[in-house]
């Protein structure tokens, strides 16, 4: 085995490692040093790889954010409502190995002041990824809109792909069987949506909307 792809496994096991203990003892609670010992390697090791916590939850966003882009890459022509709610279902699938573990970070990722927080500054390159990946859902889809619209739109659906996450994090019905109706719900609405646009009235209204959201949701953007 290569160098490089020993210290890739390292890296992966440590982050696995730290994942499974913020799950169980909460992110708080747990030191470098204890994810050291669980991993059952030198906490030196350990450092080299991520000199504080926040690093790990930094791993975390990008591979999940990696996972997101290669996934949306693969979705089939088909109209935009359907090609989002594809995309939702497919980016919730891939979190579920870490419910526990972001439910775990839900303070945190929720905190205005946290490094951590999905809204905050040292996740705005992320955000921006996310946001470009939906522009691509909407712009690739066999129904788009014309492109100020499309822009309005990717905001308003990441907007959308963050709460259906918090209320997937926080739904204990039976294999979170009020997610699946959530999205079903939304995937309708967004139908009617889209023809609704068309009317001066309703175009105004999302364009109102994106200007007081957007600054939050895509920075780079808007």
């Amino acid at each position: 085995m290569n160098t490089f792809k020993k210290g890739e496994q390292s890296r992966q096991h440590i982050l696995d490692t730290a994942l499974q203990l913020f799950a169980e003892q909460g992110y708080h609670k747990t030191t470098l040093r204890d994810i050291a010992r669980q991993a059952g390697i030198s906490i030196g090791l350990t450092y080299r790889y991520f000199a504080r916590k926040e690093e790990l939850i930094a791993a975390l966003y990008e591979h999940l954010t990696q996972q997101t882009e290669a996934a949306v890459q693969q979705l089939p022509k088909a109209p935009m409502a359907q090609r989002f709610v594809a995309a939702l279902r497919l980016a919730l699938a891939q979190l579920q190995p870490h419910r526990q573990s972001l439910g775990a970070l839900f303070g945190a990722g929720l905190d205005p002041e946290s490094e951590l927080s999905v809204l905050g500054d040292q996740s705005s390159p992320l955000r921006q990824r996310v946001y470009s990946t939906y522009l691509e859902v909407i712009q690739k889809a066999s129904d788009p809109p014309a492109k100020k619209q499309a822009e309005e739109l990717a905001t308003l659906f990441y907007s959308i792909h963050l709460s259906v996450i918090l209320f997937w994090l926080q739904d204990r019905s039976p294999e979170q069987q009020r997610t699946q109706e959530l999205l079903d719900f939304t995937q309708d609405s967004l139908k009617s949506l889209r023809f609704a646009l068309m009317l001066p009235p309703v175009s105004r209204s999302l364009t109102r909307l994106i200007q007081i959201i957007g600054p939050m949701f895509a920075p780079a953007k808007l």
